[in-house]
């Protein structure tokens, strides 16, 4: 699988899976404009806050599932070019979606779907901390960041694989930046 095509295609279709706006999506077909109401991101957070928990939650198990499935099938057969490729289509797409004319959310979801996919056991370790800390705090981006943090530390003691601790660190670290630049 060394073929560099089967990189192409596969951060193409992860470009493609992370166009796919699920909270724009829920919000059409519950008649709300999400991207007029809140923070204006498309994301499970506001979701959560400007439509209720349960649109937050639908859209953030989308966007979970929409990371996991880019970078799982890449853990399971060790290739770890094959999940960089994933991880860069797919946040390019939730950054800058082709089908609502580039305007996309910060990727935090998606960004947190990839790390369940890529270290697996650090991800699930991370998640009930941040967790506690979302319920604590209510503040997604400190509980998001905790969560990160904790996945990546985890990662990088139980899997064997440094390279998938690498590209979720590099994520997280997309997902920072986008957040800036768009809430500056």
């Amino acid at each position: 699988m060394d073929s560099l095509w089967i990189y192409v295609l596969w951060g193409f279709g992860a470009y493609l899976l992370g166009s796919i706006s699920f909270g724009d999506v829920v919000a059409r077909i519950i008649g709300v404009q999400i991207r007029d109401m809140g923070t204006g991101n498309p994301g499970a957070a506001n979701m959560f806050r400007e439509v209720g928990p349960r649109y937050g939650a639908l859209v953030l198990a989308l966007d979970l599932a929409k990371g996991l499935a880019v970078t799982l099938p890449a853990f399971l057969l060790d290739l770890p070019w094959a999940a960089l490729a994933g991880v860069s289509g797919a946040l390019a797409g939730h950054f800058a979606p082709v089908f609502w004319r580039f305007r996309g959310g910060t990727g935090m979801a998606a960004a947190m779907g990839m790390a369940f996919g890529l270290v697996p056991a650090g991800a699930l370790i991370a998640a009930p901390v941040a967790l506690i800390t979302l319920r604590l705090s209510k503040n997604s981006g400190v509980s998001g960041a905790l969560f990160f943090l904790l996945a990546v530390a985890a990662g990088w003691l139980i899997h064997r694989e440094p390279a998938y601790p690498a590209i979720v660190l590099a994520s997280a670290a997309a997902v920072l930046i986008k957040s800036r630049i768009q809430y500056r």
